[in-house]
């Protein structure tokens, strides 16, 4: 058993709040149809979180630096996937998921999401023109998450990974005009090894990207 919490720190934890874990915590989870066949492990299953371990870990980038610039405006792609340029946030063995909050120290900068490729916005609205685009002055807003959004000490952004599945890209930017910036990102990770299990009455799902990425 480890703790590592101060009195300060108890009072900013509310975060722990929102991930799963054994009981009598929030244990069920439900990966749906939505998942390819690749992942046929837990397609369509259900599962209990028989163990749980908590790591955290920080990764800190200067903007604008050795980067893209797209626009006048820095960026940088961060594959979280394992591979060989990724972070390699992803578990190595099926029966595992990784339960990922990510949180922002403040700074002028912004996040999107893609996925699986650099170009593959996750999320959109419905007409078709409107998609991020950091090359028009006004869609390069849309959809950007900022700190106050998910804030370092009480992150709001989750992601699940499990085994060889696409990979999560963040990409970070900040925007003309903006010297440097120092951005750093907290990542949360719960490490959750599952057991397969009949449908229970209460459970959590997880649904694979397509399902929520593209304009709808």
């Amino acid at each position: 058993m480890f703790e590592l919490l101060t009195t300060p720190a108890i009072q900013q934890a509310t975060w722990k709040s929102r991930l799963h874990g054994p009981k009598p915590q929030p244990s069920n989870l439900y990966f749906s149809e939505a998942f390819p066949d690749a992942h046929k492990w837990c397609k369509g299953k259900y599962f209990e979180i028989k163990e749980s371990v908590l790591v955290s870990y920080d990764r800190g980038y200067i903007l604008p630096g050795d980067d893209l610039v797209t626009a006048g405006i820095s960026t940088k792609n961060l594959d979280l996937s394992n591979a060989t340029s990724g972070l390699k946030l992803y578990p190595e063995a099926e029966g595992v998921v990784y339960e990922t909050l990510i949180g922002l120290k403040p700074g002028n900068l912004q996040l999107g999401i893609y996925i699986p490729g650099i170009n593959d916005y996750l999320l959109a609205l419905g007409d078709t023109s409107m998609y991020p685009d950091l090359t028009d002055d006004e869609r390069k807003y849309l959809a950007a998450i900022t700190p106050d959004d998910t804030p370092y000490d009480n992150p709001l952004l989750k992601l699940w990974f499990i085994k060889d599945m696409a990979a999560w890209i963040l990409k970070l930017y900040v925007l003309s005009g903006v010297d440097f910036e120092k951005c750093i990102l907290g990542f949360r990770i719960a490490k959750h090894r599952l057991e397969e299990i009949p449908k229970p009455d209460v459970f959590s799902k997880v649904d694979y990207f397509t399902t929520l990425r593209g304009t709808w």
